[in-house]
């Protein structure tokens, strides 16, 4: 198993191509909303078709709180949900109160593959398979190092 750090936060094509590889090789994504943030309503009701499941919890991919439980919403991959994302926000990291959810993290097969922690700014692929390392290396618009 292998982690891949992004370097930078990708803004404009670099965001799109990402979104674009993420949602091509993902099943499911979520993000998070929390008590004590505002966020726009309106953003969460436009995935509301998509959204798989819905829950509380004090513990996700990117984050551990001891304040109030976050509310985590898994939403299915498709192309409506990823025109969403790509449509909503300009940078990976504009994913984060008051405007948007936050910590985007895409699945496969059950499996966590990109993490990201908007307030924090750090994302990174956890890595498992060859395959799936070098779809992450050959994308030229991605800054990414590996970490070992």
């Amino acid at each position: 198993m292998g982690y891949w750090d992004l370097v930078d936060n990708p803004t404009g094509e670099s965001y799109i191509s990402l979104i674009d590889l993420l949602c091509a090789h993902s099943d499911t994504f979520y993000f998070v909303t929390r008590k004590e943030l505002d966020y726009d309503v309106k953003i969460i009701q436009q995935f509301q078709p998509y959204i798989i499941e819905q829950y509380k919890t004090k513990e996700w991919a990117s984050t551990r709180t001891s304040g109030p439980a976050a509310t985590v919403y898994k939403i299915e991959v498709c192309s409506q949900t990823c025109q969403l994302l790509k449509k909503l926000a300009n940078s990976l990291y504009d994913w984060i109160s008051p405007g948007l959810p936050e910590d985007l993290t895409f699945i496969k097969n059950n499996f966590v593959w990109f993490v990201s922690c908007s307030h924090e700014e750090f994302a990174y692929f956890n890595i498992r398979s060859t395959y799936y390392e070098n779809i992450i290396t050959e994308s030229t618009k991605l800054n990414i190092i590996k970490i070992d």
